[in-house]
């Protein structure tokens, strides 16, 4: 018993340091898609990434998976990036 559950913590969320660091570095890059804050952090905690499983950023980091996250929003920002591109 001892060792399934030193197995299951270990599988556990990521350090209160690291989740921090995740969580601010997706906070950063979803700044370059929408610079307000406020709507950032609502698209943060609530909006469902449908690639991603159906979860939320915040459910991404909490689980470790921020580079998912933050691979999802590189991609978005070169789309729109060449959307602008192809307006010129």
């Amino acid at each position: 018993m001892r060792a399934a559950t030193l197995v299951w913590l270990a599988a556990g969320p990521p350090p209160a340091h690291d989740f921090i660091s995740a969580a601010l570095a997706v906070l950063r890059m979803a700044a370059a898609l929408e610079p307000d804050p406020v709507e950032a952090m609502a698209w943060y905690r609530g909006m469902p990434i449908a690639v991603l499983d159906g979860l939320t950023a915040a459910e991404l980091v909490r689980q470790g998976r921020a580079n998912a996250v933050l691979g999802f929003l590189r991609a978005a920002i070169e789309i729109e990036r060449a959307e602008r591109q192809a307006l010129q």
